[in-house]
Parts: structure tokens; C-alpha cells; sequence
């Protein structure tokens, strides 16, 4: 029991002051009284979306992903964030803002976003929004980008568990004076070769990041490049040509490998992506068509990826660590080849490989025939991940 509530003196003095004496009832109310002004002086009031610009009236036109970018007034500290889509949670967040990159289909939507403090929370209104198409989004300014990949040493692998009945693949000159190889393509690049030796010859080229730690935290993958078949590999003779991103992040139950694969099936002239059939990942093949690209001229490839939870959304915590990550799937973001974006769709899960990976990040390029003994070559440039 507390002196005050006992009535006894304070140490030191000779008799009871007259604000010694308080009843326990009292004591109750003014604790209740204290919390209640705790309580009435953190409350979030107001939310402001700076992006995207929305109408309270009508519905707005977007392009997906839809950047999201809300801060919120409160006299405590802001602890989080959550954007509905449809009344779906699509992003969540542990921070004072909120800046979320939201992939969403075609169509007409219904969004309100909605905040919290230690105490109480905020919603706003309930916005219609229109996915009237896609665009690769513009990384923000605290982005890391990783560019010059071309520029970098690469790696052949041409070890028979890339897949095929053999792999014969080399790296090129990538000036070649036969081939306007470098027409719109300054500086250094890599020349990938393939002199298939058998049907079905699969060769593997891929580049590796040597400080993948420092990525760690990234759930959106901006992966930018430039290609160019010469016109002397001819269709028939192409099985597929890939183009795959992938890096290994530490979680709570191992390292993890995300792998982000694409191919442009020749012989169904359509896009495969590495999803998941039941309970295995394998290629799919997809309504993104046609894909065979034309010869003897440069083409540009955008990719916008990400990692999100088991569920599809993206969870940002207020601090990146295995135990704190919880984004352990893949979406598929969009496409972008010669300026035409689509939704690529798509969720799949990562893998624990074994034996275990280091972290790591990566890109790489494949190419398959589908005949013995021909030339097929692709020449890369201008290669760029962006990351955040």
C-alpha cells in the first residue's frame, strides 16, 4: 500500500500535511483522468494522398502498378499503414507514410487507404478508381540502381543441370564489323552464342551482384535492358529465349531463392512464366503473345517485379531482418518490350535450395534450339536493376 493511501506521513516531516490524505477513489479517477489525456491527445485526425490524384466525386483513371503515397496528422507518433483495394488489404506497412507500388488488373476498383497510432486509427474516404491500362513505374529517388551489368563480368554455365540435351554456350566480341550490332547501343555489352551441337541445346549466362546484403530489404525489381538477334538466327532454329532475375534473401526458416523466369516460347510464339502447377513451379505458358522478336534490330525490355506475402500483398516492416520479413512469394508484375506494356499475373512461391545459398542477386539470359546444328545469338546492352 502506498504511503498516501495509508495516511502516513512523508519521511522527514513531523505530521500529516493536509494533501496527504487522498481516497482511494480518488486515486482511481485521477490515474483514469491522466490516461484519458493520453489517450485525447494521440489521435490520428486526417490523411492526405499525395499520389495518386483522386476525385472524392468521380472515378479516376490509373495506370497499375498504382503508386500509393498517403502521410497522415496526428500529435503522436504515426505507427502504420494499410491500402484497401476492393476492401482487400493490398500493402501494409510499419512506418510514419506510406509509399506502396500496388499491382491491380484491368478494370474499376473502390481504394481508401487507412492509419494507425499507438491508440486509435483514421480511414478515409472510399475512392473509385479505372486501371484503364500499364506502365512500368518510376522508381523513387532512394532507389538503388545497379547499372553497367553488361559492362561486368559474366558467367557461362554450361553444366548439365541447366536443362537440354547438351550446352555448347560462349561469349562473343561484341563488336562484330559483319553485324550493326552496335547501332543505338554505345559502350561495352555482352554477345551471348550458342553452336547447338543437338536438339534442345540449352546454354545458361548469367551475371552476379557481389554485395547482395545491401539489397536485402528490396521488394520491388526495376530490371531494364536492351537486346539485339542478329539476323543471321533465324526463328525455326530458336526453342526459347529466357530471360530469368533472381536473388536469395535470409528469412526466419532458411535463405530463400526467388526466381523470377521468363521465356519467349518460339514455338507457340508466346510468353511462359516460372508459376506454380499443383505443387511444383514449371513453365506456363500465358495470353502475353506474340513474342518472337524481330531480327537485325535493337530491342528494349523493362520488367517490374516484386515480393510479396503469402497472401499477394506487400508487408514492409519498420526494420528488415529474417525474423521481420514476411514477403516470401513472387508476383509478377508487368512487361514492357518496344514500349508495349502488359500484366504479366502470376504469383509463385520461393524455395529453400540445397545445399543452402549465401544472399545473392542476379540476372540471366538463356538460349535454347530446337534443331541440331545451328548459330543462335542475342547481344545485350544497356543493362540496368533498379531496386527498393
Amino acid at each position: 500500500m502506498s504511503l498516501l493511501a495509508a495516511g502516513r506521513p512523508f519521511i522527514g516531516e513531523s505530521k500529516p500535511s493536509r494533501v496527504t490524505h487522498f481516497a482511494p477513489q480518488l486515486l482511481i479517477l485521477v490515474a483514469l483522468c491522466v490516461g484519458c489525456t493520453t489517450l485525447a491527445s494521440s489521435q490520428v485526425t486526417s490523411i492526405s494522398i499525395q499520389a495518386p490524384g483522386l476525385s472524392a466525386t468521380a472515378a479516376t483513371n490509373l495506370t497499375s502498378p498504382v503508386h500509393v503515397a498517403a502521410t497522415a496528422e496526428d500529435l503522436n507518433s504515426i505507427t502504420g499503414y494499410v491500402v484497401y483495394v476492393d476492401g482487400q488489404n493490398v500493402f501494409r506497412n510499419f512506418a510514419t507514410t506510406v509509399d506502396a507500388w500496388v499491382m491491380l488488373p484491368a478494370g474499376p476498383h473502390t481504394l481508401y487507404v487507412k492509419a494507425w497510432d499507438a491508440h486509435t486509427s483514421y480511414t478515409t474516404q472510399t475512392y473509385r478508381i479505372n486501371v484503364t491500362g500499364f506502365a512500368p513505374p518510376n522508381p523513387p529517388v532512394y532507389a538503388q540502381r545497379l547499372s553497367g551489368i553488361d559492362g561486368e563480368s559474366w558467367t557461362v554455365d554450361n553444366n548439365p543441370d541447366v536443362g537440354g540435351n547438351c550446352s555448347t554456350g560462349s561469349l562473343g566480341s561484341f563488336v562484330n564489323s559483319s553485324d550493326p550490332n552496335t547501332e543505338n547501343a554505345p559502350g561495352p555489352g555482352q554477345h551471348f552464342i550458342v553452336n547447338g551441337t543437338c536438339q534442345y541445346d540449352d546454354s545458361l549466362f548469367y551475371w552476379k551482384y557481389n554485395d547482395p546484403q545491401s539489397l536485402e530489404g528490396a521488394t520491388n525489381y526495376l530490371w531494364e535492358f536492351w537486346f539485339y538477334v542478329p539476323s543471321t538466327t533465324q526463328s525455326k532454329t530458336v526453342q526459347a529465349m529466357e530471360f530469368d532475375m533472381f536473388q536469395t534473401v535470409p528469412l526466419s526458416d532458411g535463405v530463400h531463392k526467388f526466381m523470377f523466369g521468363s521465356q519467349c516460347n518460339y514455338a507457340k510464339n508466346a510468353w511462359d512464366f516460372w508459376v506454380p502447377i499443383g505443387s511444383r513451379l514449371t513453365w506456363v505458358t500465358s495470353a502475353v503473345s506474340p513474342c518472337r522478336f524481330s531480327t537485325g534490330a535493337w530491342h528494349h525490355a523493362v520488367y517490374f517485379l516484386q515480393r510479396v506475402t503469402p497472401s499477394g500483398y506487400q508487408q514492409i516492416p519498420l526494420t528488415f531482418s529474417p525474423s521481420t520479413d514476411t514477403n516470401s512469394y513472387l508476383r509478377f508484375g508487368t512487361l514492357t518490350i518496344d514500349g508495349q506494356t502488359t500484366a504479366m499475373g502470376g504469383l509463385a512461391w520461393s524455395t529453400i535450395p540445397k545445399p543452402a545459398w549465401g544472399p545473392v542477386l542476379g540476372v540471366q539470359h538463356q538460349l535454347d534450339t530446337s534443331v541440331a546444328g545451328v548459330l543462335i545469338e542475342e547481344y545485350s546492352n544497356r543493362e540496368s536493376l533498379t531496386t527498393w
